[in-house]
């Protein structure tokens, strides 16, 4: 909300309005991608899988890996950092709602992320970047992928491998039948 007070126009909330050129701090966060080891396979790049009968197998693991990428026995998520500089006001927009400041030449932000001093800039920028933080490690805990993914590799690759075998046998048998028509193999 915008009031008048001593002939300047002032936002309400904050009882600071900037001139063209002031020196101010603007309070933002950067994007850091950070790395953790994989919740599911540890680190290893693979799980293994315990069928009815009770043998084991190792497939790879789908909690880090992606697309047709290999597991890599880690993930990756976004990491907000406080990011506070000093800026230069080259510009000023007022409408009925609120004051935006421009500076770097196009860049433009209200007056809630602007202070006089660097310490209170630190404050909202920690301030922000806990917020977009929390909301990165709920993204973490929720697994994207589920169990029935793991599992259907499981059951396809066992079912390759029987069929794999079956050929082998009887690719085999035809061998065998050929050699003993023949007395060797052509």
């Amino acid at each position: 909300m915008l009031r008048l007070v001593d002939g300047m126009l002032m936002e309400k909330r904050r009882n600071k309005m900037y001139k063209l050129d002031d020196r101010v701090w603007y309070a933002q966060m950067k994007h850091v991608e950070k790395r953790i080891v994989c919740p599911e396979c540890f680190g290893k790049r693979y799980l293994t899988v315990i069928l009815g009968d009770d043998s084991k197998v190792t497939i790879n693991c789908a909690g880090c890996s992606s697309g047709y990428d290999p597991a890599k026995g880690y993930i990756t998520y976004s990491q907000w950092e406080t990011d506070v500089k000093e800026v230069v006001i080259d510009n000023i927009e007022i409408t009925s709602k609120e004051i935006r400041y421009g500076f770097d030449g196009c860049y433009r932000a209200n007056n809630t992320n602007m202070f006089a001093t660097r310490e209170k800039a630190e404050i909202r920028a920690t301030e922000l970047a806990e917020e977009h933080n929390k909301e990165e490690l709920k993204k973490l805990s929720r697994k994207e992928k589920s169990n029935s993914t793991w599992s259907w590799n499981v059951h396809y690759y066992r079912k390759e491998i029987r069929n794999a075998k079956q050929d082998i046998e009887r690719y085999e048998k035809r061998l065998s039948v050929a050699k003993n028509i023949e007395g060797e193999v052509k």
